[in-house]
């Protein structure tokens, strides 16, 4: 009974420890205005949250990573052909585990995303 009850404690905590895991991340809500592939095997997307679709459109690199400096964006990595679904102007919301190259905008890892809309 005792093993029991030990195996059933032990148990407990790994589920509760493995249930943080992911309320631990970061989220951002926001729209992807920009695609970058690298060849290291890396994309980025870079996410700007507060922004309207109008308030991209037409506009140059450069324009768009001042905006994404004004507003709090952010570029978020990963592997190639982990999310070939993301395109340009859909509304996400991304995860990272809090760490992040101070950058600006600053470079995060996604470990997860919500497309809301494309």
């Amino acid at each position: 009974m005792k093993k029991l009850l030990a195996l059933f404690i032990a148990l407990s905590f790994l589920v509760v420890g493995c249930g943080q895991e992911e309320t631990n991340l970061e989220q951002q809500e926001g729209i992807i205005v920009d695609i970058k592939e690298h060849p290291d095997g890396r994309n980025q997307i870079l996410v700007v949250p507060n922004i309207l679709d109008e308030d991209i459109s037409n506009k140059k690199l450069d324009e768009l990573i001042k905006l994404a400096q004004e507003k709090g964006g952010a570029y978020y990595s990963f592997e190639i052909g982990k999310y070939e679904e993301l395109e340009v102007g859909a509304h996400v919301i991304v995860y990272w585990n809090g760490l992040q190259l101070d950058s600006n905008p600053p470079q995060r890892g996604l470990e997860k995303v919500d497309i809301i809309s494309k």
